[in-house]
């Protein structure tokens, strides 16, 4: 079993239905299929074989789709990057991988051409609209290859994706899934979340994330659901479209579910047709999901994942769903709360998240030091801080590199965070730790305010006071206008401690 195979499952028994929209066009179940087939086949014909590395650098369209699709079926690595990526960082991952082929467009050529002499395994580079030089054409490439089924075996333990982590301290990792962690987790959230060949799916993310690719799009392609593809997120866009199109699935992270609230009226349209609305790569706040409750009427499924594992966590779709927590493990998923020698700590004890499981990979590509200390008999240490609580509900606290430990006590950021983000001006904030001479570092707020709002940094420490032990209240509040962020809505705390030490 692999996963092409299971897209395959579904186009044999939805062959006719439309799979997915973009713009003017429509490709059903089996032209996906036998498009992927002779995507497949051409690279085949190129050199590229099972095991070779593929980049796909390009916005979200349908040759995306069916390029990651074709290069499952082939066995080769698909290896997505950031649109919004320079030479310097693209060249770190398509080095890193060694990858002979890389798929992009016209605007994102020229930042290619300018690095491939540094990268003596880059055999091809295939533009989806165009051609140029010595670059294939990938239309013209696909149009010479036949749609037969190109008949690759692909066992479990076969690498199907690298994801590169998000790089917020140091340079980016290649987290390597393989075949059976992918197909483990879109199996997992089709059972957890009903998905179904009914739903219509408003699918706004970035097909370069873990969230895009292995949640959203393989998720749908399983399920035999209808998806209307974007470019990218329009907060009105979403809100006009729900009514229109009956949509009944959509998938974000919370920077656009604050954008959702920013659209005038929002509370006019109609969204009664919606199932589903899920939100994760980054938390999301208490007051967002009681906003979005009382506006929408719906009440968010938080989950969490990462790109080592897939998704780990999630909200149930029936039962209760709690604000601040990303819900109980998954089906087949085992987590752990830790001390810092692993030893299991109490129920609601803040440690070290551990994950077993078949969504967990097996290590970081090219990191075989790093990854005999990422393991604790058999257990990913995640990184994460968090609890459990009696009904198995896990609360992540944050990374265990942003603890602050002041006066030799750990102060957990995520709590204040959540605390300031309460305040009725406030609209998001992050918590750093920075260096202080007497008790090792202090705990500093840096807040964003609704538009129009006032707050004076006293005020901000003094409600802190009120609700929180002294030792965790912020020694100092800095006020601006935009939090750091990536593309997929997480906050860069080392950016953060970087403006500190530049003032």
């Amino acid at each position: 079993m692999s996963i092409s195979s299971l897209f395959r499952q579904t186009a044999i028994k939805l062959p006719d239905k439309v799979a997915i929209e973009f713009e003017d066009k429509r490709a059903t179940f089996k032209e996906i299929d036998l498009i992927g087939n002779k995507v497949a086949n051409a690279f085949q014909n190129i050199g590229i074989k099972k095991g070779d590395r593929v980049a796909q650098f390009m916005p979200n369209c349908l040759e995306l789709v069916y390029s990651i699709v074709g290069n499952f079926k082939n066995g080769s690595v698909i290896v997505p990057m950031n649109i919004s990526f320079k030479e310097q960082e693209i060249l770190h991952i398509l080095k890193d991988c060694a990858a002979k082929a890389i798929i992009t467009d016209n605007e994102r050529l020229p930042i290619v051409e300018k690095i491939k002499n540094k990268l003596p395994e880059l055999k091809n580079i295939v533009l989806i609209d165009g051609k140029w030089k010595e670059t294939f054409n990938f239309d013209e490439l696909i149009s010479s290859s036949n749609d037969k089924n190109p008949g690759v075996i692909l066992k479990d333990n076969d690498y199907s994706i690298i994801f590169y982590t998000s790089g917020t301290t140091g340079k980016p990792k290649g987290a390597a899934l393989t075949q059976k962690n992918v197909m483990s987790g879109i199996k997992a959230l089709v059972q957890s979340w009903k998905w179904s060949q009914d739903d219509v799916f408003f699918l706004a993310l970035p097909l370069y994330h873990i969230h895009g690719i292995g949640v959203a799009l393989c998720g749908s392609l399983y399920a035999g659901n209808f998806t209307i593809l974007r470019k990218k997120f329009d907060a009105e866009d979403v809100l006009e479209t729900i009514p229109k199109r009956k949509v009944t699935l959509f998938m974000g992270v919370p920077t656009m579910y604050f954008k959702l609230l920013e659209v005038p009226n929002c509370d006019k349209y109609d969204v009664s047709s919606m199932r589903l609305f899920v939100s994760g790569s980054a938390p999301l706040s208490k007051d967002i999901f009681f906003q979005l409750k009382k506006v929408l009427k719906h009440e968010i499924l938080e989950r969490a994942g990462m790109s080592e594992t897939m998704m780990n966590f999630s909200n149930p779709y029936e039962g209760v769903r709690v604000p601040g927590s990303v819900g109980p493990c998954l089906p087949g998923v085992k987590a752990r709360i830790t001390d810092s020698s692993y030893r299991d700590v109490p129920i609601n004890t803040e440690g070290e998240i551990l994950i077993k499981g078949p969504n967990v990979f097996h290590g970081y590509w090219n990191k075989p030091e790093l990854n005999n200390e990422i393991f604790a008999d058999g257990w990913f240490v995640t990184g994460d801080v968090g609890k459990v609580d009696e009904n198995g509900y896990v609360y992540i606290l944050g990374r265990s590199k942003d603890i602050i430990i002041s006066g030799g006590i750990n102060i957990y950021p995520r709590e204040i965070e959540e605390l300031i983000e309460s305040m009725p001006q406030v609209r998001e904030c992050a918590v750093v730790g920075i260096p202080d001479r007497e008790f090792g570092e202090s705990v500093k707020a840096y807040v964003v305010l609704n538009e129009g709002a006032k707050l004076k940094e006293d005020e901000v420490i003094d409600y802190c006071k009120e609700k929180i032990a002294s030792f965790k209240k912020p020694k100092f509040v800095e006020f601006i206008d935009i939090l750091p962020k990536n593309t997929m809505g997480k906050i860069i705390k080392e950016e953060l401690r970087r403006m500190h030490k530049g003032k």
